[in-house]
Formats: C-alpha cells, sequence, structure tokens
C-alpha cells in the first residue's frame, strides 16, 4: 500500500547573469526565447480590441457529401490557419467581428474562397469544395485537433483518427514505428516505447490528453506504455518551441495520445463505433467498442477494449514467455456550452504480459501484472477577446501498481506509484499560451528491490508566444522547473550513495523561424535548451532486476541534464511531389544512462548473478538526418520514401553512444483507385557497428509489407477495412534497440486484419 503527504516545495529562484553567457554560450538560446517572447507580446498588445466569436463548420467534397479531413482552413490577413479533423469539422475561437475572408484548402480540391460576415449571428458552417481530376494521398494526415492548431508547425505529425486506424498495431511504438525518425525500445509483444531519433525514456515525454500517463514505462525497458491505441482518438508529435509547453525535458518530442473520454463537442445524435482487430503471429484479437452520446447539454462517452494474444512466432521458432492480456475501460462526461465545457472522466487499464527469458536474467521469463486507475477533469472557458481568447484547467490523478512474478510463483519485484497533476494554460494575444503545471508522485517499491519509499514535487511555468510577419513566422518559448525528491525516512547509506533530499531547478528556452519562400517551399531553423533532472530510480535505486537481466545502482550525486538542440529544415509541397528535410544536432551535458560495470552481483538469476548497471552522466553529441519525399508518378500511383539516420558519440574520449537506431528508412508504392487503396512497402536497416562496450552487432534487413484499405458506406453505415501482410517473406532480421535480439529475432509473417464500423 502506498501513503501521500503533501508537503511544501520552496527552491530559490536564479536569473543567468552575463557571466554564465560567457561560459556558457548555449544559453544565448534561452535569451532568444525571452526576446522572442517579449517582442511578440509587445507586438499583439497594441493590436485592435474588437469583439471576437467563434466561428466554426464542417468541410464536405461535393460530389457525394464525403466529410473531408486535412483541410486547411486559413483566414486571410490574420495568418491563423486551423485543419479540419476525422469529421471534416473546423473552428477558430476568437475572430474578429466583421467581414473574413476563409480560405480552404487540400491537396487534389479544387482551392475555394468565401467571405463571411462575423457576428453574434454567424451560422454553423457548411463548405462544399471540388475534387480534381487526380488525388494525391499520402501517409501523413494533419488534423484541426492539434492542442496549439494556431502554432505553425516545425518538423510536428499529427495523426487523425482515421490515419491512426490505418496504421494501428499492438502498441503505440509499432503504430508509430513507419514514421521518419521513430524507431521501437522493444521486450516482446506488449512491451515498446518510441524512440525519436535516439532519444527515449524521459526525454521523449508521452502524454494522455496533454497529461502525464502515471505509469513507468519511462524508466525501464520492461514496462509497458499504458495506453492501447485502438482506443485513441488522435496523436500529436510536437517538436520545437511548442513542446516546452509540456515539459523541460522534451530534446526528443512530445508524444499526445488524444482519446474522446472527456467530450468537447456535443454530438447532435447517438455516435457509435465497433472496431475489431486481429493478427497471425501471435494469435492476436482485439475488440474495441464505444459511444459518444448527447443529453441536453451534456455529452457522455464509454469506452471498451480487449486484447488477447499468445506467444510471437518468429522465422526460428516460438518466443516464449510473450502472451499478454488486457483490458481497458472509460467512461467520461461533459457539460458544453457556448462558453466552452467542464467535465470528468475515470479509467481503468489492466495488463497481464510476460517477458521473455534470458541466460543474464530469469532463465523462463517474467510475468508482469500491471494496474492502472486513472481520473481526469477539464474545463475550458472562452472569453473570446483579443487579449483572452481562453483559459483551460485540467488535473489527473492516476494510481499505477506493477508487479513482476518470477516462473515459480515469487515476487521479484513491485512498484507502485501515485501521481497528481494539475495544470492551468491560457491563450492570449492571440498567438500565445501562458500556464503553470505542478506534480506530486508517491514512489515506493516491494520485493527484493529496496528503493526506499520517495516522493517528488515539481513547478513549472511556461511562455510560448508566435509572431507572424508577410513572409517569416517566428516562435519563442520559456520554462523555469523546480524539482525535488524526498525520501520519506533519509539517512541511510546505500551504494547509490547517502539518501537524502535532492532539490533541482533549470531553464529551458527554445526559439524557431520558419521563412515562407513562396506558397509551396519554406525554411527554418529552431534553437532549443532543454532541463531534465534525474528520476527516483536513477538516484536512489538498489537491487535485482530479473525483468531486465540487470542488478541495478543509483547514483545519489547525480546532476541535472542540459541539452542543447539545433535543427535546420526544409518544407517543399505542390499538388504532385512534396519533400521534407530535417537536420539535427543535439548536445546533452550529464547525460544520465544506466552504465554496465563489468561486474556481478548476486540476484537469482538463471546463473545466480546479473551485471551490475550503475547510473552514471556522460557528455554526449547525436548528430543525423530526416528526408521524407513523396509525389504522384502516374494517375492513381504514388510513391513515399523516407529516410533516417542518427549518430550517437561519447565526449571527450569518442566512444560510441549504446543503443542508438542504425540508419533506417522505408520506401511504399500504392495504387489508389477511389475508394480502394493498395500498397507495396519495403523496410530496411543498415547494420549497426558502432557500438558500446558491452554491445553486440546488428545486421542490416529488408523486408516487404503488402496491405490494402477500403472505406465505404452502405445503409448509411460507415465502414473501414484494413488488410495487411507484415513481413511478408517471413525473413529473418532483428532490430538493434531490441533488448532481446541475442535471444529471438523479429516476429515472421503476420497477416493483420481491421474492421471499424461507425454508426
Amino acid at each position: 500500500m502506498l501513503s501521500t503527504c503533501l508537503s511544501t516545495c520552496a527552491c530559490p529562484h536564479r536569473s543567468p547573469t552575463v557571466g554564465m553567457l560567457r561560459k556558457r554560450p548555449y544559453l544565448f538560446v534561452l535569451v532568444s526565447g525571452i526576446i522572442v517572447c517579449l517582442f511578440c507580446h509587445l507586438k499583439e498588445a497594441h493590436s485592435d480590441t474588437n469583439t471576437t466569436w467563434a466561428l466554426e463548420g464542417d468541410v464536405v467534397k461535393i460530389q457525394n457529401s464525403t466529410r473531408l479531413d486535412g483541410v486547411t482552413v486559413r483566414i486571410k490577413g490574420l495568418e491563423r490557419s486551423v485543419r479540419t479533423d476525422a469529421k471534416g469539422r473546423f473552428k477558430f475561437d476568437a475572430v474578429p467581428e466583421g467581414q473574413q475572408t476563409l480560405q480552404f484548402l487540400k491537396v487534389g480540391y479544387q482551392h475555394f474562397e468565401r467571405v463571411i460576415d462575423v457576428n453574434a449571428a454567424t451560422p454553423y458552417l457548411k463548405i462544399e469544395m471540388e475534387a480534381l481530376p487526380f488525388q494525391l494521398q499520402t501517409i501523413r494526415v494533419y488534423s484541426s485537433n492539434r492542442s496549439l492548431s494556431q502554432f505553425e508547425e516545425t518538423t510536428g505529425l499529427a495523426l487523425d483518427e482515421t490515419e491512426l486506424e490505418r496504421r494501428l498495431g499492438m502498441t503505440l511504438a509499432n503504430t508509430l514505428a513507419d514514421e521518419t525518425g521513430i524507431s521501437q525500445r522493444m521486450m516482446g509483444g506488449a512491451i515498446a516505447r518510441p524512440v525519436i531519433r535516439g532519444l527515449g525514456g524521459d526525454r521523449l515525454l508521452i502524454l494522455e490528453n496533454g497529461e502525464r500517463t502515471g505509469d513507468k514505462s519511462a524508466s525501464s525497458a520492461d514496462h509497458a506504455v499504458s495506453i492501447d491505441p485502438t482506443t485513441a482518438e488522435g496523436i500529436e508529435i510536437t517538436r520545437g518551441p511548442a513542446s516546452l509547453i509540456y515539459g523541460s525535458s522534451t530534446l526528443g518530442g512530445v508524444i499526445n495520445v488524444k482519446s474522446n473520454n472527456i467530450p468537447q463537442i456535443r454530438p447532435r445524435q447517438l455516435d457509435i463505433h465497433l472496431t475489431f482487430q486481429s493478427e497471425s503471429v501471435n494469435s492476436g484479437l482485439t475488440g474495441t467498442t464505444g459511444f459518444t452520446f448527447p443529453m441536453g447539454d451534456f455529452a457522455g462517452n464509454v469506452e471498451w477494449n480487449r486484447r488477447l494474444a499468445s506467444d510471437i512466432q518468429t522465422p526460428v521458432g516460438v518466443l516464449e514467455n510473450t502472451a499478454l492480456s488486457n483490458v481497458n475501460f472509460s467512461g467520461g462526461a461533459a457539460l458544453i456550452k457556448p462558453w466552452g465545457f467542464i467535465g470528468a472522466s475515470g479509467s481503468r487499464y489492466r495488463s497481464d504480459y510476460g517477458v521473455p527469458g534470458s541466460p543474464e536474467g530469469h532463465i523462463r521469463g517474467v510475468n508482469i501484472a500491471l494496474d492502472k486507475q486513472r481520473y481526469e477533469g477539464q474545463m475550458e472557458y472562452r472569453f473570446n477577446t483579443t487579449i483572452l481568447e481562453k483559459v483551460k484547467l485540467q488535473t489527473a490523478y492516476t494510481r499505477y501498481q506493477h508487479q513482476e512474478w518470477e516462473s515459480n510463483g515469487r515476487l521479484g519485484v513491485e512498484f507502485g506509484l501515485l501521481t497528481y497533476n494539475v495544470s492551468a494554460m491560457a491563450h492570449v494575444l492571440g498567438n500565445a499560451v501562458a500556464g503553470v503545471w505542478w506534480e506530486y508522485r508517491d514512489h515506493a517499491t516491494d520485493g527484493f528491490y529496496w528503493t526506499p519509499h520517495t516522493r517528488e514535487f515539481a513547478l513549472a511555468g511556461f511562455y510560448l508566444s508566435q509572431c507572424n510577419f508577410d513572409k517569416l513566422t517566428v516562435q519563442g518559448a520559456i520554462r523555469y522547473d523546480l524539482r525535488r525528491s524526498e525520501p520519506f525516512r533519509p539517512g541511510a547509506v546505500v551504494r547509490a550513495g547517502t539518501v537524502q533530499r535532492r532539490d533541482f531547478n533549470g531553464f529551458s528556452g527554445a526559439t524557431s523561424g520558419i521563412y515562407h519562400w513562396t506558397d509551396r517551399l519554406s525554411t527554418g531553423a529552431t534553437l532549443m535548451k532543454t532541463f531534465r533532472a534525474p528520476g527516483i530510480e536513477e538516484l536512489f535505486s538498489d537491487g535485482p532486476h530479473l525483468a531486465v537481466y540487470s542488478y541495478e545502482i543509483g547514483n545519489a550525486k547525480l546532476e541535472p541534464e542540459n541539452g542543447y538542440g539545433t535543427e535546420l529544415f526544409v518544407k517543399y509541397a505542390d499538388d504532385r511531389f512534396r519533400l521534407n528535410l530535417a537536420l539535427f544536432r543535439n548536445q546533452i551535458q550529464n547525460y544520465l544512462i544506466p552504465t554496465k560495470t563489468g561486474q556481478k552481483e548476486w540476484g537469482s538469476g538463471a546463473a545466480g548473478w546479473l551485471w551490475i548497471y550503475q547510473y552514471m552522466g556522460h557528455d554526449v553529441v547525436m548528430d543525423g538526418a530526416e528526408i521524407q519525399i513523396g509525389g504522384e508518378l502516374f494517375s492513381q500511383i504514388h510513391f513515399q520514401f523516407n529516410m533516417s539516420y542518427v549518430n550517437g558519440t561519447i565526449e571527450p574520449n569518442g566512444q560510441p553512444l549504446e543503443r542508438v537506431p542504425p540508419f533506417n528508412g522505408k520506401f511504399v508504392i500504392s495504387y489508389t483507385p477511389t475508394p480502394l487503396h493498395l500498397y507495396v512497402a519495403s523496410r530496411f536497416s543498415g547494420s549497426q557497428t558502432r557500438l558500446g562496450e558491452f554491445e553486440e552487432p546488428t545486421d542490416g534487413y529488408l523486408v516487404y509489407d503488402i496491405g490494402s484499405y477500403l472505406n465505404f458506406s452502405w445503409w448509411q453505415l460507415e465502414n473501414m477495412v484494413v488488410f495487411e501482410i507484415e513481413n511478408l517473406f517471413d525473413t529473418t532480421y532483428r532490430e538493434h534497440l531490441s533488448r532481446i535480439k541475442a535471444a529471438m529475432p523479429e516476429p515472421g509473417r503476420n497477416v493483420k486484419l481491421l474492421y471499424k464500423l461507425n454508426f
């Protein structure tokens, strides 16, 4: 059982000085962010304070009234734009009263303009767009339900509900694996976490509806992400200045999984969806059902999900102890008014899954029982004035329990975590966001793992602003974080050091500029400074962790990480071709990783001994590049090519950084006779021979996939069918980031089927 005890967190505020700027030249990123925010504030403060109104509507295809997602809706002269969601809806929260010209743009459709008289009587709009003779289908689909839709994207991504369903995998990481620059840290069927540009763990935040998930997936390779992708309504990946709204350790970015647990739009009628998914490689079956319903001024939502899978089949045999059983239930309701909404939800996620065995850990593997209960509350109030558009308040309470059982029925490790989150965010001056965020975590362990019972306090304030000029868009963000790790019983001396309270504080900042040379071509650059305090496990852990085949020891003297990121990017897009290119360099001072010491400790492993890993700080540099090209080859025949590369080095000794993904990519040819979509894809990876001291090399591979999906209406019901065969030729290959690659290769041929019905 876990107990909670709240106390006050107070840490001194210290501002950077001229001397610090000379010693740490990268602090100019913070100064740049502050200057941009102040400049934008002064610029917007002189804007007109006319009355504003909300403006919303639907966009449909003129030929058959099909709702169009991914349509860019732009207000001419105001430099504001959103994109329609999966149901063709768009919304602007605060538009100045008077005549406004709206532009509607979508690849494959005729551009359309309409003049609207914006006032209190402006009706709900219905816009019809005409399809061109050809239509370029792309893998990337952007949606207007982005939390920060008024801010121009740098190299972010948003998957709406339709595109998400086409890619659904067993895990969140598997669902996103085809995206440029995204890899998977894997340890069996249920255990996978995304890695972006070689950065994972707490350097890549995974959020649920904008708040922390409250699980422990970032702390260890055997801990699953407690989100089932079939219950998601959309996924956002945010990089650059906007990511600092969610956290200070966002050098890798932010993945925000959005659900409809708390409805924000009142449906006109009962909305029901049913989803069925199956996989052959593990006899996997998944069923999801949910419905959203109106109740006067209220809207309610109920969702249920069940997933079952057996052990994974590989080309050389069965990967034992990889079965899983998941169940997920949620329910919520909201009062929806013209001024905004207020609502609450509750959910429970239960997962029982296996971790494969290893001679280095437990020979028959470890079974994990994960249980998460989560309660959320949200309120949004729209003032609809130029100075203050809206305020959003959000809170979440998560109770997480995690038990690791050995094959003999003995409890090896138990983790308990209580997490409280509260945030307040105000959208001000048209293109600025200011807010505060608070978190309390109570962390306890049991079994043969002796991390002390510890609580964490965190408090942060942030500000993000954007300025729009004729062809130039400039963004700036600043954030200041305070964090305290406080053991309930300080004073003990363990191998990690003296168990005592640790206080951390630091600034983060970012600035980004995007120059639009033409409507088709834009270039940009981002400079970023991040701050990450060491976590409880990194400071105080001490004990055997059989599920990751190691004996873990913390380091009570660890100092925070400071990351410095630079990115240059180019974007080109017209009706037949598009190109995205990004070059990046991330320098991280005191990069905290569990480092193999070369020594062993008794820990009930298969041979009785486990390798000792201790958390250490290193200065590292990670350079890389990403490229994505897509376009139309012939009528209804399109191609997509993406490729990414990361090179990690420990300074000053020049040794390679461990667990860095090799050069990899994907090539897709698709044939799109409406409403059918057929494709052939090849996934490839180079060998990884730049290895850490205790790593093993991984060979390159080339794997083929084929698939199709079909959208159609039948009896006024919306249907989607997705059919895919992964690893078509049952190729034997290994992923470098897999923790079990020495024991077994990746899954063999996998026949997948998904069917979704909306009515």
